[in-house]
């Protein structure tokens, strides 16, 4: 009786303790480790500041001097020896038609861009105006340091040293009112070769801030 007792307990008690424990809970999930935000990305786009920079480390500072050699020029003096009489720069595109072949009038420039020019090789033809008259004329040589630029007629020179014998030499202020009075802000280039729209500004854009050189226009032939 004591045994069977004992054994009817000890069932009782093992389905007692099969029941407190029950199925393994449903529907639990291992928790989801949260992204990460603060990781710096590779690469970044150029800033506004990192753009300006890049444009302005491929523009050179103008020479302090420069000098064209006009005995190299053989277009230029015979464009000088063709009289042109003209009240503005633009009128030589349809005058000189027959007798240079290849000219670009230059507008919207400055002194800085003329003096580009020179740099180039280039000898911008200007139209000077003293007191009531105008003439024709070609920038020979600049010079910073006593701020002063040298004009005049390319038939004149005599002798190897640009400008040596020949022309005018003006201090910057007295040029650009000059020039503007009688030239409007722009000059004439004659080349060997027609220089276009693009060549021009490339030149420039060597020394001066594209944003100046964009307002430049060219008509070329």
């Amino acid at each position: 009786m004591q045994t069977h007792f004992c054994q009817t307990a000890f069932i009782f008690a093992l389905c007692l303790l099969l029941v407190s424990c029950g199925p393994a809970p449903q529907g639990e999930r291992m928790p989801i480790p949260s992204a990460t935000h603060s990781q710096p990305s590779s690469t970044s786009a150029p800033t506004a500041t990192q753009t300006t920079s890049t444009i302005a480390s491929t523009t050179e500072g103008l020479p302090s001097a420069a000098a064209i050699d006009f005995t190299t020029k053989p277009l230029l003096k015979a464009f000088f020896r063709t009289k042109s009489d003209v009240s503005r720069l633009e009128d030589l595109y349809a005058t000189t038609r027959g007798k240079v072949q290849n000219i670009s009038i230059v507008s919207n420039c400055n002194l800085q861009m003329l003096k580009a020019f020179v740099a180039t090789g280039w000898a911008p033809i200007i139209r000077s105006r003293r007191s009531s008259t105008g003439e024709l004329s070609a920038i020979m040589k600049y010079d910073d340091a006593d701020q002063r630029i040298q004009i005049g007629n390319p038939l004149r020179v005599r002798g190897k040293v640009p400008g040596s014998r020949a022309g005018r030499s003006l201090t910057y202020s007295e040029f650009e009112k000059e020039w503007v009075t009688g030239s409007g802000n722009t000059c004439v280039l004659i080349a060997p070769k027609r220089l276009h729209n693009v060549e021009i500004h490339a030149a420039l854009k060597k020394y001066i801030p594209e944003e100046q050189v964009d307002r430049v226009r060219v008509r070329s032939r």
